[in-house]
């Protein structure tokens, strides 16, 4: 079934919209500085953006199969593009648009108290003892103030060991996603980002209480105290839906591998895709609801994808910057 319009993210359509016109050179000289105007408004935004012309990029590449006439790679963005001047004050000026107009993620990174490249992770002691290990491709900034230890996580994951409450810490914990509030309760879990304020929590130990962040009329409501060694999936769509992946395989990246029970192959992908610089894409509805089982070593992302294409009878070709299962 092909999703309607109106179930598409107005923010998801309207940065189709930008992305789409910037490509083909649609936009003015006034609409351009709209355009730099709505990616800087909000990081959900940005990152909206950045998704829609990775998907034009993808679609490009696609061309080059067999099949496609006269390949064309697309123009890089505009807003990527930086103006050609010199002396100090107009490199100064170069600099700041480059940090103002620059890829989502870096824009972010940079003004981030944490974050980690792909295949990077990061070990990190808070203020009050509390302990992260940051995954890859991860932003964590720090919020603590008189009533709550909170931080967020923007992207990626993060297995969270707060600090007790005691009585000389009596503030709770929280990580803060687009999508959800997950408080701890004297505990070790891990908490991840996806895309459209989509996420996942897994508790490690002890509980979690998990409340879903109410930011459109027609989103959904609702709270969850998780127990250990269980996980959820939180979506303003969806609400919280149990997962069947245990918390100890969403977590083995800890380990330096990720681990696969019978997943779909979509899912699969979607989860490799944090952990290496290149896309990965599977081509065709039926290819992506394949169930897959593996285990693969994160520092050999690549080899594995090969042995993953066989396991689904399917073929896999490397283009620039993405690489196609089909």
């Amino acid at each position: 079934m092909n999703a309607s319009p109106q179930n598409i993210d107005p923010i998801e359509h309207e940065a189709a919209e930008w992305v789409v016109r910037h490509r083909q050179g649609q936009l003015s000289a006034r609409e351009q500085k709209a355009f730099q105007r709505w990616l800087t408004a909000d990081p959900l935004h940005a990152a909206a953006a950045e998704r829609a012309d990775r998907a034009w990029q993808a679609t490009a590449q696609l061309k080059r199969l067999p099949g496609y006439s006269k390949p064309q790679r697309p123009p890089r963005p505009r807003w990527f593009q930086l103006p050609l001047a010199t002396g100090g004050a107009a490199t100064a000026l170069a600099l700041g648009c480059w940090m103002l107009l620059a890829p989502p993620f870096w824009l972010q990174a940079l003004s981030s108290d944490y974050h980690t490249g792909f295949g990077e992770t990061q070990q990190i002691t808070l203020a009050d003892g509390s302990q992260v290990e940051l995954g890859s491709h991860s932003i964590l900034n720090v919020a603590y103030d008189d009533q709550t230890r909170l931080v967020r996580l923007s992207q990626g994951e993060a297995v969270f060991t707060p600090s007790p409450v005691t009585d000389q810490e009596r503030r709770p914990f929280t990580v803060r996603t687009a999508g959800a509030d997950i408080t701890a309760r004297g505990t070790q879990y891990l908490v991840g980002v996806g895309d459209n304020r989509e996420g996942w929590v897994g508790v490690l130990q002890h509980q979690v209480e998990v409340d879903l962040t109410h930011r459109e009329p027609e989103d959904a409501a609702g709270s969850a105290l998780l127990d250990q060694g269980k996980s959820l999936r939180f979506s303003p769509t969806s609400g919280l839906v149990p997962l069947n992946v245990s918390p100890d395989e969403l977590a083995s990246w800890q380990e330096g591998r990720l681990v696969f029970q019978r997943e779909l192959l979509a899912d699969a992908v979607a989860r490799i895709n944090r952990y290496r610089s290149g896309l990965v894409m599977v081509r065709g509805e039926a290819l992506r609801n394949v169930q897959i089982s593996a285990v693969m070593r994160l520092d050999n992302l690549d080899d594995a994808l090969k042995r993953l294409a066989v396991q689904v009878h399917a073929r896999i070709i490397d283009l620039p910057g993405l690489t196609l299962i089909y």
